[in-house]
C-alpha cells in the first residue's frame, strides 16, 4: 500500500519520524533505483550520520521549518 505525500514533505524539509523517535533532514523521496515516485522518504540526521527511511504519512514536520 502506498501512502499519499503531504504537501510539506519535500527535499531538504526538516521531519520527525514517530516510528523511530528521530529527527532528519528529508535527502530523498521516492524509489532509489528507479527514480519512480514514492511515498518512501530517506532521511538523514541534522550534521550526519547514518540515513533511514520511513513512510511519508507517518513523518511529521517539525518547528524548525
Amino acid at each position: 500500500m502506498t501512502s499519499e505525500r503531504p504537501t510539506w514533505v519535500r527535499e531538504g524539509a526538516r521531519a520527525y519520524d514517530p516510528g523511530k523517535d528521530r529527527e532528519g533532514i528529508i535527502q530523498f523521496i521516492g524509489d532509489p533505483a528507479t527514480g519512480a515516485p514514492s511515498a518512501k522518504c530517506f532521511l538523514r540526521p541534522e550534521g550526519g550520520g547514518e540515513e533511514w527511511t520511513a513512510d511519508a504519512a507517518t513523518l511529521r514536520p517539525t518547528d524548525a521549518q
